[in-house]
């Protein structure tokens, strides 16, 4: 199916899940290069967001019924399988500092699975809402205030990506938003240049947890009873460059859309491809700008790697196996990332 709104999601999709490569390629490098650093928060600007939204725009359809219960039955797999995997990996070779072994904690990329469960229990109750969106924002603030870890359960990043969610369950794709997004381009785009240039020239006063969004407000040092704010401003930013972001996004057929619809196998497994890498020693000998540029280059292998259609055929029946739900019913189908 080529409709315009079909080639434009999974446009999108496809440019997200490079970000999403490229800035965990080159995270473990951000502390030798200036340059680097500024990329990584730059990208961390919106490509969660952006996911985020890009995961609204394929929810329009969920509803508490059996095909959205199949979809929580699938996510919640994919994240006791993974949360497993990776734990073991972790206890015998990868040795990460700080990990905490629980189905309570997930595991680095893992939040996304478990926000992804919660953001579509939320939309039952805020869809009744007249204005959803206000609220959300208002909760993605509170949240910082929490007295206990954001990290339990990705509660933290639940909420403060909620609004993003929404904002991609109510986004209608179509010729109207092609007009505004081309229409507002150049202006969003000169103000997300802006916010690069101040990340590359201050680069020590933005803490990479605010663009995280998995920590509290007192965990992150900042216990003011005006912390709240900061969040809201960050959330004008990212929402700037997010708009400028869009706006570049093919509306047209391309070569490489098709593999915007492979994107869950690049995300559920380059990250433990990368923590093996790492594991074995690969960027210790990272050091001059030439050397780090190979962390480009495994990012794209990996991205060509598992965005091939044989991934998608030999782990699909792992990591989206058909089900039974108590009334016999059988559950396959169509990806729940799709």
């Amino acid at each position: 199916m080529n409709k315009p709104s079909v080639v434009f999601v999974n446009n999108l999709k496809f440019v997200l899940i490079c970000f999403v490569v490229v800035a965990n390629s080159i995270e473990p490098l951000i502390g030798k290069s200036v340059g680097l650093h500024m990329l990584y928060q730059g990208i961390y600007t919106f490509h969660i967001p952006m996911f985020v939204f890009a995961m609204g725009l394929l929810a329009k359809e969920f509803k508490l019924e059996h095909r959205g219960l199949r979809v929580l039955t699938i996510i919640a797999w994919q994240y006791v399988l993974f949360q497993t995997a990776y734990s073991l990996l972790d206890t015998t070779y990868f040795h990460a500092p700080n990990v905490v072994y629980s189905f309570f904690m997930p595991y680095s990329l893992l939040w996304f699975l478990c926000s992804h469960f919660c953001w579509r229990i939320l939309l039952v109750p805020f869809l009744r809402l007249k204005h959803p969106l206000l609220p959300a924002i208002l909760l993605g603030i509170a949240v910082g205030y929490m007295p206990w870890s954001g990290a339990i359960l990705s509660l933290s990043r639940t909420f403060v990506y909620f609004p993003f969610f929404l904002a991609g369950y109510y986004c209608r794709i179509d010729r109207k938003l092609f007009v505004r997004l081309r229409k507002w381009r150049l202006f969003s785009t000169a103000l997300a240049a802006l916010w690069f240039l101040a990340l590359a020239i201050f680069r020590s006063w933005l803490p990479s947890p605010w663009l995280y969004g998995n920590a509290t407000y007192l965990e992150m040092g900042v216990s003011q009873w005006y912390s709240g704010l900061y969040r809201l401003a960050l959330y004008s930013v990212q929402a700037v460059v997010s708009i400028a972001f869009l706006s570049w996004i093919p509306w047209t057929l391309k070569s490489w859309t098709g593999w915007g619809k492979r994107t869950v196998y690049v995300f559920l497994l380059h990250g433990l491809l990368l923590k093996t890498i790492i594991a074995s020693g690969f960027y210790q000998g990272l050091e001059t700008p030439l050397h780090m540029s190979l962390a480009f280059l495994l990012a794209a292998a990996l991205i060509i790697l598992l965005s091939i259609g044989k991934v998608e055929r030999f782990t699909r029946p792992m990591f989206e196996p058909s089900l039974r739900l108590p009334k016999g019913l059988r559950m396959h189908g169509k990806s729940v990332w799709k």
